[in-house]
């Protein structure tokens, strides 16, 4: 693990093309390359142990909050997003929150087993929402399409990153986090939304009263 975080450190300051075993095994404080084979047969091993860090350190922290059993789905989602702008904000919009950011795509574009495993990453995040809203099913229109609305939300959570870290401001990332909230409302029956967040319930009059006033109802 010593060896692990010291490569994810590296990695990231300086990305996997431009990180040696010599790097990695300076930032752990090694005293030579056998302690580091001893572990890893290659950099490739270590790489794919630091994406599988990153994803564990990420399902820890943010996707145990989707598993949550003492909130009803739409609040787990709701504390999840509010979770994802805390934490980008907290690291000054310089580091991506989720696993599958800058690191993961340039490692993705080196290698293919890379690739495969960032593509296997990316489904079990899509996997976890798209549980929470077979879960919250009774809640929603009858043809929601839960693999979809999942894998939109994290399309659209890894876009507002990228472009929140590229402008060095959150509120890119907020402005998407409240046009994601209205999507997911949208899925959910009128008859139904009394139950959701207050926050998101309020979201969503304003935008049927701005829609209605658009239109001259």
């Amino acid at each position: 693990m010593q060896i692990v975080e010291a490569a994810t450190a590296v990695m990231g300051r300086q990305g996997f093309q431009q990180t040696s075993i010599e790097d990695v095994i300076h930032e752990a404080g090694l005293c030579g390359k056998g302690h580091f084979y001893h572990y890893f047969k290659s950099k490739e091993e270590l790489g794919y142990a630091v994406l599988l860090h990153q994803f564990d350190v990420f399902a820890e922290s943010g996707l145990a909050v989707l598993r949550d059993p003492m909130l009803p789905p739409l609040a787990r989602l709701d504390e999840f997003i509010d979770w994802i702008v805390e934490s980008h904000a907290e690291r000054g919009c310089c580091e991506g929150v989720s696993p599958c950011g800058a690191l993961a795509t340039e490692m993705a574009e080196q290698h293919e087993g890379f690739r495969k495993h960032v593509d296997a990453l990316f489904e079990r995040w899509t996997g976890q929402l798209q549980a929470l809203f077979w879960e919250a099913r009774p809640q929603m229109v009858d043809d929601v399409d839960t693999e979809g609305l999942a894998r939109f939300i994290v399309a659209s959570l890894e876009g507002a990153l990228f472009m929140s870290r590229v402008k060095r401001d959150v509120a890119v990332l907020e402005h998407v986090a409240t046009g994601l909230r209205r999507f997911v409302m949208s899925h959910v029956r009128v008859d139904e939304r009394r139950e959701a967040p207050l926050a998101i319930r309020e979201m969503v009059a304003g935008t049927e009263r701005s829609v209605g006033k658009e239109s001259g109802r």
